[in-house]
């Protein structure tokens, strides 16, 4: 029987970029003709966005021939097939939570795992620091441009998902208006608890996004609020120092939310103010997130599979 590789994710119905991806993963290796799916401890599938992927499982999983995928940060499903025959792999999206998946292990090694499949360069860099003996390789995030496109057409309101920086943002928030009462009355729309289509949609509308990234890799919701012709400002989150530049967005470092509270100001009021800075910025930002394509990234992930298949020693 063939090979399948089967990426392991937490339940699908949790909103989470990392799950969306993995389901990015097993499409375009079906688009492929390779023989992908799913699988979650319920089988369930997600219901926040489209997807024909199939979804198995766990329990279903085939011993020997499936090829399986792991979260860098899932303990359970990493002891559960620790002694499994099958060839394994992890796929890094947050070097972050490594700790938790490895859960006092030395390695991932420990798990009968030999290579780490990372979402972008400075989430390799950890990992060749963390398991320097571990055959490392990169795949590009892509955006949905289906979904996440440019729109001109704006209303002066500030987009925010304030689920992993809550008191940072009712803080900017509250400093925002105080220093800035010209803006005082400029709506903030909150994403949270929202399907993928409703986060495009308020993306599409909005002129602004704060971003309230923390401790990411890649930002998928910084490059899609670029690609939907918001103006950014706020926190890269770690990760998005990959494509964040002054050209591109309002930046602050990391936790300083009294200098997040002035770049939000500083995008507000470019877009205010409208002309050419605005449009230079609209422009680069454009850019930045038209570098994470899906061809782009369905190349990387194809040619990534079929050359570990054919040799199933380096990821190449």
């Amino acid at each position: 029987m063939a090979e399948r590789i089967v990426y392991l994710s937490w339940p699908a119905k949790e909103i989470a970029g990392g799950i969306k991806l993995a389901f990015q993963h097993v499409e375009v290796l079906r688009q492929a003709g390779i023989e992908a799916v799913i699988a979650t401890p319920d089988g369930q599938p997600p219901g926040w966005f489209q997807t024909e992927v199939p979804v198995l499982n766990v329990a279903d999983l085939r011993s020997d021939e499936d090829v399986l995928v792991f979260p860098e940060n899932h303990r359970d499903l990493l002891r559960r097939f620790a002694k499994h025959p099958n060839r394994k792999l992890v796929f890094c999206q947050n070097p972050f939570m490594a700790f938790r998946g490895l859960a006092g292990a030395k390695d991932y090694g420990d798990y009968g795992v030999t290579a780490i499949l990372c979402e972008g360069r400075l989430t390799a860099e950890f990992c060749q620091r963390r398991f320097p003996s571990m055959p490392i390789a990169v795949v590009p995030v892509a955006i949905d441009q289906r979904l996440f496109h440019f729109q001109a057409e704006k209303r002066m309101q500030i987009a925010f998902a304030p689920r992993k920086r809550p008191l940072e943002a009712a803080f900017i928030r509250d400093l925002f208006r105080a220093e800035n009462p010209e803006f005082r009355s400029v709506p903030w729309v909150e994403i949270s608890g929202v399907s993928e289509q409703q986060v495009a949609r308020i993306l599409k509308d909005s002129a602004v996004y704060l971003s309230l990234s923390r401790f990411e890799s890649v930002s998928l919701s910084i490059l899609e609020a670029m690609a939907c012709g918001c103006v950014v400002a706020g926190f890269t989150g770690f990760g998005a120092r990959e494509f964040a530049t002054t050209q591109n967005g309002f930046w602050a470092g990391e936790d300083d939310c009294l200098e997040c509270a002035s770049q939000l100001a500083r995008a507000v009021r470019l877009v205010s103010q409208g002309g050419s800075l605005h449009s230079g910025m609209l422009e680069a930002a454009h850019l930045a997130a038209g570098h994470y394509s899906r061809e782009r990234f369905a190349s990387k992930v194809v040619g990534f599979w079929r050359s570990y298949l054919g040799n199933g020693q380096s990821p190449g």
